[in-house]
C-alpha cells in the first residue's frame, strides 16, 4: 500500500476509534482531500504515485471499509474530493489493525477482575479508550498494570517486613528487574489517583516493605537500644554523634523517666547535621526516617513510642511538599496506634523566615496543594496548610537552617 493511502485510512480508523469512544455512532467520518485537511494527497509528485493511491482506496472501497468521492471537475475518477467511512470494522480489517474498540475490550476483560480492589484501574481503561497514555502505557502494556497489582497484593499478604525487590520480582514475574520498572504503576495503584504527581522508585517501595538494600536505622540521642542478633543479645548506649543499626534486631528501647522529645526527619543531611550540634538538648532522640519510611522502620519506631513517658512529645520534621505531608501522615498513623499525636516541625514557615532564592525548590501544582490539605485536615495541622494555600511553594528541608523543636 501507498504511504499516502493508508496514512489517509489510518486516520479515518482513529476518527472511528475517537467517535466510538465518545459514543457517536451516527455520526458521518470522513476525510477531505485538500490542503488544509490532507495535503498529502494534493503534493503527489506524478500521475503514477496518484493513480497507485487511487488504487488502493478503490481497493478500500470494494472490500466495504470505505465510499470514494470522485472530485467530478477533475475528470471520471481522476482526483478524490472526500473519503466516507462505511464500515470501521472492514476499515480496521483492510489494514491490518487491531482497532482500539477490540484493543480495549480486551484487557478490560483482563483487568475487570481487579476493578473492586484498584478502581483506579478504570479509569486507566478509560484513558487508552479515548487514545490517552496513561502513565506513559498502551494497551499493549496490561501485562505491567497485572503485574503491579500482583506486586502490592504479595506485599500486603508478606510477613516479611523487608522484601529484596530483586528477589520478589525473580519470583513473581522470572526477571530480577522487572519489578524496579513497574514502580510507577505501582505508585498509581496505591495511591488510587492515576494524576498524583510521580514520586521516585525508592518511596513507592520503601512503603509497600521493598528494599534494595538491608535499611540501617540511624537514631541519637538519650537512650538504650536492646538488640538481638545470631540468638545474642545486647544492651546498647546510644553513643554520640548516633548509632546504626539494622531495624530487624531491635526488640525495645529503654528511655528515661522524664519527658522525651522525639524528632525524625526526612533527609540524611538534617540528620547527621542534627546529630552533631555540639550542646544537644537532654530527653531527646533523633531518628531518621530515610525517605518515606519502611515497614520494618516503622516497627521500630512503634516500639520507641511505646516507652515514652507521658507528657512526651513526638514532632516530623520533612520537606514542604505533597511527600513530605505523606511521609508525615505515616507516621501520624503510627502516633494514632500508639494512643500519641505528631505534631510537624518547621513545616510552615511563619515565624522563620527564608531566602526565596535558596529555599525554593519550585512551585507546588494545584493538585499537591489539595493533597496537602487533605493530609493536614485529617491530622487536624490547620497552621501547616495555611502557609502552604498562601505559599505554594515546594522547600527542601535541607535548604533551611537546622533547629530543634
Amino acid at each position: 500500500m501507498t504511504s499516502v493511502s493508508n496514512h489517509a485510512l489510518e486516520k479515518l480508523l482513529r476518527r472511528a476509534e475517537n467517535a466510538l469512544a465518545k459514543g457517536s455512532t451516527n455520526r458521518v467520518i470522513s476525510i477531505n482531500f485538500t490542503d488544509k485537511s490532507f495535503p498529502a494527497y494534493l503534493k503527489l509528485g506524478t500521475f503514477a504515485e496518484k493513480e497507485a493511491c487511487n488504487g488502493e482506496l478503490r481497493l478500500a472501497e470494494r472490500d466495504g471499509a470505505i465510499k470514494v468521492i470522485w472530485d467530478k471537475k477533475a475528470g471520471v475518477e481522476k482526483h478524490i474530493g472526500q473519503i466516507v467511512l462505511d464500515d470501521p470494522v472492514a476499515l480496521a480489517k483492510f489494514l491490518g489493525i487491531k482497532p482500539r474498540w477490540v484493543a480495549v475490550a480486551e484487557v478490560e476483560g483482563k483487568l475487570s477482575s481487579k476493578f473492586e480492589n484498584y478502581p483506579v484501574l478504570k479509569e486507566v481503561v478509560a484513558q487508552w479508550r479515548i487514545g490517552k497514555m496513561p502513565r506513559g502505557t498502551t494497551t499493549e502494556d496490561v501485562n505491567d498494570w497485572l503485574d503491579a497489582v500482583r506486586v502490592v497484593e504479595h506485599c500486603r499478604c508478606s510477613d516479611t517486613l523487608d522484601i529484596p525487590v530483586r528477589r520478589v520480582s525473580a519470583k513473581l514475574t522470572c526477571d530480577s528487574k522487572r519489578v524496579e520498572r513497574l514502580f510507577d504503576a505501582i505508585d498509581v495503584l496505591l495511591h488510587n489517583d492515576i494524576h498524583v504527581r510521580q514520586r521516585d522508585a525508592e518511596e513507592v517501595f520503601a512503603e509497600i516493605g521493598l528494599i534494595k538494600y538491608p535499611p540501617t536505622l540511624l537514631i541519637a540521642g538519650d537512650a538504650r537500644v536492646l538488640v538481638e542478633f545470631n540468638n545474642e543479645n545486647a544492651d546498647l548506649k546510644i553513643e554520640r554523634p548516633y548509632l546504626g543499626l539494622a531495624p530487624s534486631s531491635i526488640k525495645s528501647f529503654v528511655v528515661s523517666n522524664s519527658p522525651i522529645t522525639i524528632l525524625s526527619v526526612e533527609n540524611l543531611t538534617t540528620f547527621h547535621e542534627l546529630s552533631a550540634v555540639k550542646e544537644s538538648p537532654k530527653n531527646h532522640i533523633l531518628l531518621y526516617t530515610g525517605g518515606m519510611p519502611s515497614p520494618s522502620w516503622k516497627r521500630v519506631y512503634r516500639l520507641l513510642l511505646g516507652v515514652l513517658p507521658s507528657r512526651s512529645r513526638i514532632f516530623h520534621w520533612g520537606d514542604i511538599d505533597a511527600g513530605g505531608f505523606r511521609i508525615a501522615s505515616h507516621l501520624a498513623e503510627c502516633c494514632k496506634a500508639a494512643g500519641k499525636r505528631l505534631e510537624l516541625h518547621m513545616m510552615d514557615l511563619t515565624a522563620h523566615p527564608f531566602s526565596s532564592q535558596d529555599a525554593v525548590r519550585r512551585d507546588l501544582t494545584a493538585r499537591e496543594v489539595k493533597e496537602i490539605e487533605q493530609i493536614c485536615k485529617q491530622w487536624d495541622w490547620l497552621p501547616q496548610f495555611e502557609w502552604v494555600s498562601g505559599n505554594p511553594l515546594a522547600i527542601e528541608q535541607e535548604s533551611l537552617p537546622v533547629t530543634w523543636p
